[in-house]
C-alpha cells in the first residue's frame, strides 16, 4: 500500500508520509499498525487522506469546501443487504439529499468515477457526508473500512469523486 500512496502523491504532486507502530495485544501478542497520510492540493483545496492498516483498518478522507452555499447537505451510504437481495439490479450506493439536481449529479459521479462498480464487486461501503464544523465551515468526509481487495482503485475513485465535487463548487458560482 505504501507504493500506491507514494505513486499517487507523485502523480498528484501531494505530500505523503507514513508511520509504523507496534502495540501490545492480548496475552503477549503484538499488533503491527501502519498509518498512511496523504495530502493533495486540487485547485487550492486540500484533500486529506488517512488510512490506518493493521488494527481497525479504517480510512478517512476530508475536504474543506470553500464555496459552502453551492454544495448542499448530503449523505451517501450503502443499501441494505435485504434491499439488494430483492432488487439485484439496483444501485449499491444511495444518496440522501434535498436538492434533486445535486442528487442526480452525485449519482452520475458514482458511475463516472467507478465507485458504484467498486462497491458492487467488493465489500466497499463508504459513508460520504457533508458536515459543519464549529466555525461554520462545511467539510466533506468519507469513512470506510479498507478490509477489501481493491484498495487502490477505491482510493483513486474517491480522489476523482472529491475533485469532481471541487469542480462542481467552482463552476456553480
Amino acid at each position: 500500500m505504501k507504493e500506491v500512496f507514494a505513486a499517487v502523491a507523485e502523480q498528484e504532486k501531494g505530500e505523503f508520509d507514513f508511520t509504523e507502530a507496534v502495540f501490545n495485544g492480548h496475552r503477549g501478542s503484538k499488533v503491527f499498525v501502519t498509518y498512511y497520510r496523504l495530502e493533495l492540493d486540487y485547485k487550492g483545496n486540500i484533500i486529506t487522506i488517512n488510512y490506518e492498516l493493521g488494527n481497525h483498518n479504517m480510512a478517512k478522507i476530508e475536504l474543506e469546501i470553500k464555496n459552502t452555499e453551492v454544495i448542499p447537505q448530503f449523505l451517501v451510504t450503502n443499501r441494505s443487504q435485504y434491499y439488494r437481495l430483492l432488487y439485484r439490479k439496483a444501485n449499491i450506493l444511495k444518496v440522501e439529499c434535498d436538492d434533486v439536481f445535486f442528487k442526480r449529479f452525485i449519482k452520475g459521479l458514482f458511475y463516472s468515477t467507478g465507485l458504484e462498480l467498486i462497491a458492487r464487486d467488493n465489500l466497499f461501503e463508504p459513508r460520504i457526508r457533508t458536515s459543519l464544523t464549529d466555525n461554520g465551515i462545511k467539510i466533506l468526509v468519507t469513512d470506510f473500512n479498507v478490509a477489501f481487495s481493491d484498495k487502490k482503485d477505491a482510493l483513486l475513485a474517491l480522489i476523482d469523486f472529491y475533485k469532481c465535487i471541487v469542480d462542481y463548487s467552482e463552476n456553480s458560482v
